[in-house]
């Protein structure tokens, strides 16, 4: 970027800043398509699996996600830990459940009575739950220390059934 500035009979002066935009990172949530899919990785990867049930309009659930769950994924704490899933109700989309079988986001929300969002839900291979849920958010620092707390225990419940 130059700036000139000129002074009546005077040469323009000329500034020159150079930088660079800091680009955000970001890193997106991945979509859940199918519960089988991603317990079959779960499985051989020996690591449980976060869902965040939402809905495409939830200002909580996207400031959940940007506030606590991208900057937990970006800091690499937990990346060989567990599977970061999404998956949007109310959208009219179907995905493969645990047994393989295809059923409306809805109905997956009500088979695992996840009835406010966001919610985040802690699943072994085997679509059993294997840490406290995450109901809504309060304050995101508490939200922040939690989800550490029920990785931890997700982790920690999986390692102990291998």
């Amino acid at each position: 970027m130059v700036i000139s500035f000129a002074s009546g009979a005077a040469a323009a002066t000329k500034f020159v800043y150079e930088y660079e935009e800091e680009q955000a990172e970001t890193v997106p949530i991945a979509k859940l398509s199918s519960l089988q899919e991603v317990a079959n990785t779960a499985r051989t990867r020996g690591v449980p699996i976060l869902v965040e049930f939402s809905t495409p309009w939830c200002r909580y659930c996207e400031l959940l996600e940007q506030q606590v769950l991208k900057p937990l994924i970006l800091n690499g704490k937990y990346k060989d830990q567990i599977i970061v899933n999404k998956l949007e109700v109310n959208t009219y989309s179907s995905i493969a459940g645990f047994d393989g079988r295809q059923y409306s986001s809805d109905h997956i929300s009500r088979m695992y009575k996840v009835d406010l969002y966001p919610t985040l839900v802690f699943f072994n291979a085997d679509g059993r739950e294997v840490s406290q849920r995450i109901v809504g958010i309060t304050v995101l620092e508490y939200v922040a220390d939690e989800l550490e707390k029920a990785i931890d225990a997700a982790v920690q419940d999986t390692a102990t059934a291998l």
